[in-house]
């Protein structure tokens, strides 16, 4: 199967759109909006006080209520997909059963028990301050994980920059 259809010119427009914003919370959305283009269904988490918090949900498949949502709260430590990623600082692969407590935010979101999902970090000043999750969906299409990769990396430089741009503030 193909990755979706969104090709060089999508990533292109994408990644100009996400570095042009001016504030971390634009820099954000933004990055969720054109995220939706490669892969059937994902979810923005947040990190706060050493947690993972829910903050978006995108993609065609991606229609959990928004208040549902924001009250996915686990410890970033847990044994998750996203965790993996927020402690390697790398996109990590896996597959549902793969670490323990993956299903304490699948349920919560509706995804079921994907076969193939992916988490992909990012970082800013070398930490991870959220992280993005995807998967193939129901209907088991595919994922343009290079896409995603290359937009979250966008979006913790643009980060970066801002932060810097503003005295070093923090994220």
């Amino acid at each position: 199967a193909a990755a979706p259809s969104a090709g060089i010119s999508e990533i292109r427009d994408a990644v100009n759109d996400i570095s042009n914003k001016q504030t971390q919370s634009s820099i954000l959305k933004t990055l969720v909006q054109h995220a939706a283009q490669f892969t059937p269904r994902g979810a923005f988490f947040i990190i706060k006080n050493e947690h993972l918090v829910g903050w978006r949900v995108f993609g065609k498949e991606g229609n959990t209520d928004e208040q549902i949502v924001r009250e996915v709260f686990f410890p970033a430590a847990s044994s998750t997909v996203l965790g993996e990623a927020v402690r390697s600082l790398t996109t990590v692969e896996s597959s549902y059963g793969t670490f323990d407590d993956d299903s304490i935010y699948l349920n919560k979101l509706e995804f079921g028990q994907p076969e193939r999902m992916y988490a992909i970090p990012l970082v800013v000043r070398g930490r991870s301050v959220a992280v993005l999750y995807a998967d193939y969906g129901s209907e088991s299409e595919e994922v343009n994980i290079g896409a995603l990769e290359m937009l979250v990396r966008v979006a913790g430089l643009t980060v970066e920059i801002l932060a810097s741009s503003r005295g070093g503030a923090q994220p």
